[in-house]
């Protein structure tokens, strides 16, 4: 009779997992549970998003590039759409789109914050990010709020006196081809289901963690 070879390492896990598969299944339960557990204990949140476009005037683009002059910053210096850093229409406004005092303001407005109460830093970026898109004179705004309608308020809010900031410093620009002008691309809108938390997202590392552990445990035991 031939001699049985010896098994390897894997073949030695795989049986260990399939002579032990009740208690293998069950930590990958628990951490399943423990996963679900932790996502139902964190808040639920809606998101709003605009899209919003800080350039220089049409008109103005289209005389220089008739009249093949370099496009000038706010700054004085020439603009490069290709180079983020020159990029300083969005550079100028995405930050002043989450400060909390500008923040705390649009949510007076939109009625998601009481008369009198301020947000701090934490607090400001816990409820509004702006994005600057590398490549092109836009702006993702995110609002997160804990339903729909006062996400998409807040975000129209803020949008609101992102315009109305935008055109009182503007105006007051020296020269038009400095000029960098708001524009609304995508309007706020109204989320129809949770952004967070991620349950899918989640439970899925629940699970790969559960499998992880239970590997680990089964190849410990097979040695």
């Amino acid at each position: 009779m031939q001699p049985s070879r010896a098994l390897s390492p894997a073949e030695r896990c795989i049986k260990t997992v399939w002579a032990n598969r009740a208690w293998f299944a069950a930590l990958i339960a628990i951490a399943i549970g423990i996963a679900a557990a932790v996502t139902a204990a964190q808040p639920t949140l809606y998101r709003s998003q605009a899209l919003l476009s800080v350039r220089a005037p049409g008109e103005r683009v289209a005389e220089n590039v008739r009249t093949h002059r370099p496009v000038l910053g706010p700054d004085g210096h020439i603009y490069d759409e290709n180079d983020p850093d020159r990029q300083s229409g969005p550079g100028r406004y995405a930050p002043r789109l989450v400060a909390p005092g500008f923040v705390t303001s649009a949510a007076h407005d939109a009625g998601v914050l009481p008369s009198g109460a301020a947000l701090d830093d934490r607090q400001a970026a816990a409820w509004v990010s702006a994005e600057r898109i590398e490549g092109a004179d836009l702006i993702r705004l995110s609002v997160w709020q804990p339903t729909p309608e006062a996400a998409q308020q807040l975000a129209a809010a803020i949008v609101a006196r992102g315009l109305d900031v935008n055109r009182r410093e503007e105006a007051a620009m020296p020269a038009p081809e400095l000029q960098r002008i708001m524009t609304v691309v995508d309007a706020p809108t109204r989320p129809s289901a949770p952004a967070y938390p991620r349950w899918p997202l989640n439970l899925a590392v629940g699970f790969a963690l559960g499998v992880l552990i239970a590997s680990a445990v089964a190849a410990v035991r097979g040695s």
